[in-house]
């Protein structure tokens, strides 16, 4: 099969597995770090989730997209590919760190979304350079195969960081002690408030 074969000569090569490995870890962790948003603005207990917060949320995760994607590449091709790795999952991290943080000291939501919005654009140059970097590690018969793998990869890679996500959130998650949920008692007719 020659899809097989192909497959088996990209992952001989060292640079391409160098590069499909921060590819993988970096889109693990966009997994992780998706799912962390939804369930705190979704499923958070102590905020009532409104149709606003959920359309904040997708602008936050899409929005990078429109607006960093058609600067990304200009910008890619003037700094070293290396150091926008580096630099790049390393801001990453710690704007990820900054945004929970923000959670814990319970800022105005704004700013909770706009710190994860930096996070998810500092994303797409990451991915977009990861992307660029492919024709400098792999030979020109085998970049169509390159470029449909390396982007599939790290869907999957995203998508199994998500489950672990879940997966964490579901077994780690403490009940919170003595809260109850009172049933709001039935007003009968003559009784006071």
């Amino acid at each position: 099969m020659a899809v097989v074969r192909d497959l088996r000569a990209l992952l001989r090569l060292g640079n391409f597995r160098r590069l499909l490995a921060v590819r993988l870890l970096s889109q693990g962790a966009d997994g992780v770090y998706q799912v962390a948003l939804a369930a705190y603005v979704v499923f958070s207990p102590e905020k009532q989730t409104s149709a606003t917060a959920i359309a904040s949320a997708m602008a936050v995760l899409l929005l990078p997209y429109s607006l960093v994607g058609p600067f990304a590449g200009v910008l890619l091709d003037r700094w070293r590919r290396r150091q926008v790795f580096l630099y790049g999952n390393l801001l990453r991290a710690l704007m990820a760190t900054a945004t929970a943080v923000l959670i814990l000291v319970h800022v105005p939501d704004w700013l909770f979304y706009v710190s994860a919005l930096c996070v998810t654009a500092v994303n797409r140059f990451v991915l977009a350079g990861l992307s660029a970097a492919l024709p400098r590690v792999v030979d020109t018969e085998r970049l169509v195969m390159a470029n449909s793998l390396s982007p599939t990869a790290g869907t999957l890679a995203a998508t199994a960081g998500g489950g672990l996500a879940f997966v964490v959130r579901i077994v780690v998650a403490v009940p919170v002690r003595g809260a109850r949920v009172a049933a709001p008692r039935a007003r009968t007719a003559g009784t006071g408030p």
